[in-house]
């Protein structure tokens, strides 16, 4: 099953349009985390689990390393981000792999430009600058479940062959 998050639940997806509207005001990033944690307590027990309780497989586009990577730019918010993955997230829930589509915050603010920017792309190239070291800093924390994948040279089609071929012979319930 794929999901993503926020979203694919009703709470989900209504968080999610509040989560990136490029309208709304600038929020604290602990509030901001609070409410990634409530679409994802949501989906975690509306979704997530009846699939792992009947032995299936799911991909989620995005979780708490998205969270720490987004909301948790200092020492004190990513012990407060990393408090509420263990009360929501739990052992339960941590996921058997994260892989990490990783390009140069040039790169990725260049592609994110050709569309319509959300609330978080609105925030420049800093931010995403923030946001790619935040991913690194999880990898290197969490190297044996972390997977990077250079984007930055790749079409879609070929990061698609690439994932495939990961996520192919990977995961518990394989």
């Amino acid at each position: 099953m794929h999901v993503r998050e926020p979203g694919t639940t009703n709470l989900g997806e209504l968080l999610r349009k509040l989560l990136l509207d490029v309208d709304r005001e600038d929020w604290h990033p602990r509030s901001e985390a609070l409410l990634f944690f409530t679409a994802r307590n949501e989906l975690l027990y509306r979704q997530v689990l009846p699939e792992l309780e009947g032995g299936r497989d799911v991909i989620c586009e995005r979780f708490t390393p998205s969270t720490l990577a987004y909301q948790a730019h200092s020492e004190e918010d990513i012990a407060f981000v990393l408090g509420v993955h263990n009360l929501v997230v739990g052992d339960a829930f941590e996921p058997d792999g994260v892989f990490i589509l990783d390009c140069s915050p040039e790169t990725s603010f260049e592609r994110v430009a050709r569309g319509d920017l959300d609330g978080f792309e609105k925030r420049g190239l800093e931010f995403q600058r923030l946001v790619r070291s935040g991913y690194h800093k999880f990898a290197s924390q969490y190297p044996e479940v972390s997977f990077i994948l250079d984007s930055d040279k790749f079409t879609i089609e070929e990061i698609h062959e690439q994932l495939v071929k990961l996520v192919g012979g990977y995961g518990s319930h394989n």
